[in-house]
């Protein structure tokens, strides 16, 4: 009795670079350490400008709260990037997907969100909703440690928004493979 093998055929290896942090691979090596100390610097800047007392110990103590946030931040963002790639397309659709507005929508959103302005307004949206929630994260766990005002807290949490929002979205994968 003969089986028969079933065989599994990848025709994309290239993933898009927020899938970076789905992945770990040993570009976390890289992508972690500097994720933590761009907050870090930002965090500090940001956090003598309001509170000219706050020692390097505090810092020490917080930042990598800020760090895991952010993080989290960033996995939730990149989810809202890949939700729509888990949308099969219609029969029609696929029998002509590279013509189609779908389709051309999914190879922008994978690999060049330049390239299709719907893919563009999808990303800076992800962009936003990740800097959005670093916002929401950071001003709560600013303001729990009574170092800051509520006003201190918001200035500072907005600017870790602002500044380390995942840009990286935005980057076409073809500069980086």
């Amino acid at each position: 009795m003969e089986t028969k093998k079933k065989t599994v055929v990848l025709y994309n290896l290239i993933f898009p670079i927020w899938c970076l942090v789905w992945l770990p691979t040993w570009l976390w090596l890289i992508l972690l350490p500097a994720n933590y100390v761009i907050d870090r610097a930002v965090f500090t800047i940001c956090g003598k400008k309001q509170n000219p007392e706050l020692t390097k110990q505090f810092f020490r103590k917080h930042t990598w709260k800020l760090w895991l946030f952010g993080f989290l931040s960033d996995f939730i963002g990149s989810l809202l990037l890949l939700i729509p790639l888990l949308i099969p397309p219609t029969e029609e659709i696929a029998k002509h997907y590279n013509q189609t507005y779908f389709g051309k929508f999914m190879n922008a959103l994978q690999f060049n969100a330049f390239s299709n302005v719907g893919a563009l307004f999808y990303t800076l949206f992800a962009v936003a909703v990740a800097g959005l929630l670093i916002y929401v994260f950071d001003k709560r766990v600013l303001f729990k440690t009574g170092q800051f005002t509520k006003q201190q807290a918001n200035k500072i949490a907005l600017f870790m928004a602002i500044f380390t929002a995942p840009y990286l979205y935005l980057i076409p994968s073809r500069w980086i493979y």
